[in-house]
């Protein structure tokens, strides 16, 4: 079966009533093998788009091929492959977030373009934990015995080291799962055995920490992976059987070791399954550079997806340093609740009125269909004070600062703190990203997601500030003057000082803005007082790659009222 028709969506089959039961009798068993408490639908049959099972760790949908378990007298191991399934559910990976994680640490070891040992482990500690039970443990040796001529040691020799483990664990005769291909493997890997027997004996005593078993399993494993070629081996792993591909919120997450790999790495490095190198690689200071390197799609002409996934990276790491702007007092209609109504597709989430919803309907029923309040004048034409905080950014691009899509960019980082307090504080952010030329989301914007995707634009060029667009605002925006930030370095004196109209249209912003702030890196000291002469707040901002100091920086200027801020 090809790739793309192991990826393609699923077509549901009707079976035959008689089958339907063994399915349903098959399922309450497969469940109990893990807990009865399962919150999984029921399994489906897939006439196409499922080679023999698997299960959608987004949906958490079972499928299976009845015609391909009939075709290798395979019905008789129904529990056992629905029961696989359930473990990836409940344990192996059990999450697409531990399979980003999974995935960069090995391609970080491992960069082998498509080929990944990943399933191979996940199975091998589901079917260990299976196959203590008698019964399962035939079912699963009937399975991998079903497919032993679709196996080419040559083409993939690690599946083949990978089922001599079966071998040695279930205390099988040698080559009973690896077929006609084992005595070749044995001339060609006359290790293997003892290797087998090693990974057999240590692999499922070094739990619970998962990382910790996959880098003892790669250290081994890795050496049956053949070297990249053009014709990189379709896995003959009957049990091949995770769809469904990380969020970019689950990739982003990834991108940061967290302390479970951490632990995993010392002792991969104490016990001598990985050299200090490569933990370095895994876990040091520039391991979120290479883990950014192995999101799927970068450095190629199809990496559509990783400014998505940068965009939610820059968003949990504002969650560190969040920040209110200051409000801004402003008069609008005073409002009161109406009854409530049914929330449908297209209405504004924000009016959802999740108390009563969860009172009157429960969190289950409520989460699908939420009750909505709409809100009416008190009395028309009665004005009371809201607070609606309006903040406009401009950012810095140019080719002194690093690319947001590749790493880390403290400005951007700095930008995007700026827009979810805006925006949390119930205001609007827009912004303008420059450099040689510009780039602006210029509508006033109340989404977090929507402006953390702009900010991943990257320039690259010159700096020339916007003058002349930071001229039109004061203009456009008199009356609601808005608190401006312009986030850059050094190369902002240069502008401001090559015409003479530069000077003037900051001092006008100065004046108009609420306020007018600054952060500069590594500034000249004199044009800096310059600044604050005019009325602008500056926070200087020595080491770039200062996160908290940045965003406190940020604070003092946008909250004190002191105007000397220095780091």
């Amino acid at each position: 079966m090809t790739d793309a028709a192991r990826k393609q969506a699923p077509v549901q089959e009707v079976l035959e009533p008689r089958l339907q039961q063994q399915v349903e009798e098959s399922w309450q068993r497969a469940r109990g093998r893990w807990s009865q408490f399962l919150l999984l639908g029921e399994p489906r049959a897939a006439k196409e788009g499922c080679a023999l099972a698997h299960i959608d760790l987004i949906t958490r949908q079972v499928w299976f091929n009845a015609r391909e378990l009939r075709g290798r007298e395979l019905l008789g191991s129904l529990e056992a492959v629905l029961a696989h399934e359930v473990g990836h559910h409940v344990r192996y990976p059990g999450s697409l977030s531990v399979s980003a994680r999974l995935r960069m640490m090995e391609k970080t070891l491992l960069p082998l373009g498509d080929y990944s040992l990943i399933n191979v482990f996940c199975d091998l500690l589901i079917n260990e934990q299976l196959g203590a039970d008698e019964a399962l443990r035939a079912q699963l040796t009937a399975i991998y015995r079903a497919f032993q001529k679709d196996v080419q040691w040559k083409q993939d020799p690690a599946f083949l080291f990978y089922l001599s483990i079966y071998e040695e664990l279930w205390r099988l005769e040698p080559g009973s799962l690896m077929g006609a291909g084992f005595t070749d493997f044995s001339k060609h890997f006359p290790e293997a055995r003892a290797d087998a027997q090693l990974v057999a004996q240590n692999l499922f005593h070094l739990g619970p920490n998962l990382y910790t078993q996959f880098l003892y399993f790669v250290s081994i494993a890795s050496r049956y992976v053949q070297p990249p070629r053009l014709d990189l081996p379709e896995s003959a792993d009957p049990l091949s059987c995770c769809r469904g591909e990380p969020t970019p919120e689950d990739w982003a997450d990834a991108l940061t070791p967290g302390a479970r790999e951490k632990e995993a790495v010392r002792r991969a490095v104490a016990e001598g399954w990985l050299d200090k190198e490569n933990g370095e690689r895994l876990v040091g200071e520039k391991s979120r550079e290479r883990r950014i390197a192995t999101l799927p799609g970068q450095g190629t002409a199809n990496a559509e997806g990783v400014p998505e996934v940068m965009a939610a990276y820059y968003r949990l790491e504002a969650e560190r340093y969040l920040l209110r702007p200051p409000d801004r007092l402003t008069l609008g209609e005073a409002v009161v609740p109406t009854t409530l109504d049914e929330w449908e597709l297209g209405d504004a989430l924000p009016s959802v009125d999740w108390l009563a919803t969860l009172s009157l309907r429960g969190d289950r029923l409520g989460a699908v269909a939420p009750l909505k309040r709409e809100r009416i004048a008190d009395y028309e034409g009665l004005d009371v004070p809201l607070w609606q905080p309006r903040v406009e950014i401009y950012l810095d691009v140019s080719g002194s600062m690093p690319d947001p899509r590749t790493t880390l960019n403290a400005m951007t980082l700095a930008a995007q703190i700026l827009c979810v307090g805006a925006v949390r504080a119930g205001g609007w952010v827009r912004a303008v990203l420059y450099s040689s030329e510009t780039v602006a989301y210029w509508e006033w914007c109340r989404s977090e997601v929507e402006m953390s995707r702009f900010l991943m634009h990257y320039i690259g060029g010159g700096t020339e500030f916007p003058f002349r667009r930071l001229g039109d605002s004061v203009r456009d925006q008199r009356g609601r003057q808005p608190t401006r930030v312009v986030i850059t370095d050094r190369d902002f004196d240069h502008n401001y000082a090559s015409r003479k109209d530069n000077a003037r249209i900051f001092a006008e912003a100065a004046a108009a803005s609420a306020p007018l702030v600054l952060l500069l890196h590594q500034p000249v000291p004199e044009m800096v007082a310059r600044y604050r002469g005019l009325g602008a707040r500056v926070a200087e901002v020595v080491e770039l790659e200062d996160f908290p100091k940045v965003a406190a920086a940020l604070a003092h200027a946008l909250f004190q009222e002191e105007r000397h801020v220095a780091l």
